[in-house]
């Protein structure tokens, strides 16, 4: 616990007197990038650029890094052992916590030749975490399912819920898979024959196209992320420009079906959005979504609370050779919730039918690959463009309030996959904040000498020294960290 306060205490300051984007969120961004021979960083920095912390990993990093409450990171990382060459995009399969000291206190490989992690994970508030693998399916068992036009394996996405366990293990809590969800129209003889129309709520299994037998990664799912009010997943395909939301409060046998959980639908798609063609309910036109990445709830609380921020990407050249054509742009949506679990579909789909906020879309921006945006407590928007190499937050008028580009102010040449940022007040109990308030000023010292004069109600956040005894030998060191940036 000593060690823990300090920690806290150290970051708060760094940052606090150190803020001079006066509008930005007062916080810490932390972010992730690769620097070659299969190596990686995690850093956490302050709002003037300052490092409060960096992580070497020994292996390329994937997606996301998150920051926990309890001061530590957990990442996911290349495993050694994959199906398929990197032409897919990042391949995970490691996933590490680690500790403020930079020591790996849980490292879990997930992967074999079945299955295998990508992209992307989820942290859940019960300390589990949701990951998304490529399924392996052989070209028997997909043309069995009434797929056409593929030439070798197929690789369908499937999510598993992993709890920790000691040093180096995980356990499978609960498990989805997008091959008990499916809809084809081409044999009535075999499984899951229907009118696609009629199924919107599964997938159709000869979307996309497997003339390459080298292109088995079926949907391309790059983001994932999880609703606690609700108990929901969504996650985001690239190859069918659409995001998808589940329902996780289901049983594992409940998944597989079509009945249970919350919503009453099992594991059925709930609610799905960008390209109504995908389920023939709409053409080109009416698509929304290009080969967009990150998707995530606005949390409780925030601007936008309970919408969904998505990062388009947008590639204008449609032939592929040419990745740097483009405009991105971050687009926020209110889904349409029709009570607590399910949400509502038209005669012809899913909607909205426009966006109810956007920014960029005009070649203010362009990433070809990976990029994100999430909504802060201070209703200011962080977004990450990665081919830019480009990190900027912006006020709810759109205005940058704070950027970083780290590959020119750091010297970084990875790309960042998506940056995350927290206030300061995303900690607990910060040591020497005597009235709670998330700030240290004279009013904390004023408590903490009435505390030791009339020696009542002692709490430990008062004893900055960490030497069991609050005495003046606190205060004078409250002092000093108050008046020394």
């Amino acid at each position: 616990m000593k060690r823990f306060y300090k920690i806290i205490l150290i970051l708060f300051f760094l940052s606090i007197f150190s803020n001079v984007f006066s509008n930005s969120l007062n916080g810490n961004t932390i972010f992730s990038h690769s620097i070659g021979l299969g190596q990686s960083e995690t850093h956490l920095i302050s709002n003037n650029y300052n490092f409060l912390n960096s992580w070497f990993h020994s292996r390329g990093v994937i997606g996301t890094p998150y920051l926990l409450k309890d001061m530590t990171i957990l990442i996911q990382l290349r495993s050694d052992f994959h199906f398929f060459g990197n032409s897919h995009g990042p391949i995970g399969g490691v996933f590490q916590k680690i500790n403020w000291e930079r020591e790996i206190i849980w490292s879990f490989d997930y992967s074999d030749f079945f299955y295998h992690p990508h992209h992307d994970f989820e942290p859940l508030p019960s300390g589990n975490i949701l990951i998304i693998c490529w399924e392996k399916k052989t070209a028997q068992e997909a043309q069995s399912n009434g797929r056409v036009n593929v030439m070798n394996e197929m690789w369908p996405l499937k999510i598993v819920e992993i709890e920790p366990n000691g040093l180096d293990s995980g356990t499978v809590v609960w498990e989805w898979h997008l091959w008990d969800h499916l809809v084809q129209n081409v044999d009535p003889s075999l499984p899951n024959f229907g009118v696609i129309s009629e199924y919107p709520e599964r997938i159709d299994i000869n979307l996309g196209n497997f003339t390459n037998p080298n292109e088995g990664d079926w949907l391309h799912t790059n983001a994932i992320d999880f609703n606690p009010d609700l108990d929901q997943i969504v996650f985001s395909s690239r190859h069918l420009d659409e995001i998808f939301i589940i329902d996780h409060s289901t049983s594992v046998e409940e998944a597989a079906s079509h009945i249970g959980g919350n919503s009453n639908m099992g594991g059925d798609i709930l609610y799905r959005w960008g390209n109504p063609q995908n389920y023939d309910r709409g053409s080109e036109q009416n698509k929304m979504l290009n080969d967009q990445h990150g998707v995530n709830w606005i949390e409780e609380g925030d601007l936008g609370s309970g919408n969904l921020l998505i990062f388009n990407n947008n590639p204008t050249d449609t032939s592929g050779q040419n990745n740097s054509l483009g405009n991105s742009s971050v687009i926020e949506i209110i889904p349409p919730l029709n009570n607590e679990y399910n949400y509502d579909i038209s005669d012809s789909a899913f909607g909205p039918s426009n966006y109810h906020w956007l920014y960029g879309g005009d070649e203010t921006f362009f990433s070809h690959f990976q990029s994100g945006a999430y909504r802060l407590p201070n209703n200011n928007t962080i977004i990450t463009v990665s081919q830019e190499k480009y990190i900027f937050e912006i006020n709810d008028l759109g205005e940058i309030v704070w950027e970083y580009f780290p590959e020119i102010q750091s010297g970084m040449n990875g790309y960042t996959a998506r940056a995350q940022k927290y206030s300061l007040n995303y900690f607990d109990d910060i040591l020497g904040d005597m009235n709670f308030d998330y700030e240290l000023n004279i009013f904390d010292v004023i408590i903490l000498i009435k505390m030791i004069m009339e020696n009542e109600n002692q709490i430990e956040i008062g004893d900055i020294n960490q030497d069991g005894i609050i005495d003046n030998e606190d205060v004078d060191l409250l002092i000093l960290l108050i008046t020394t940036p």
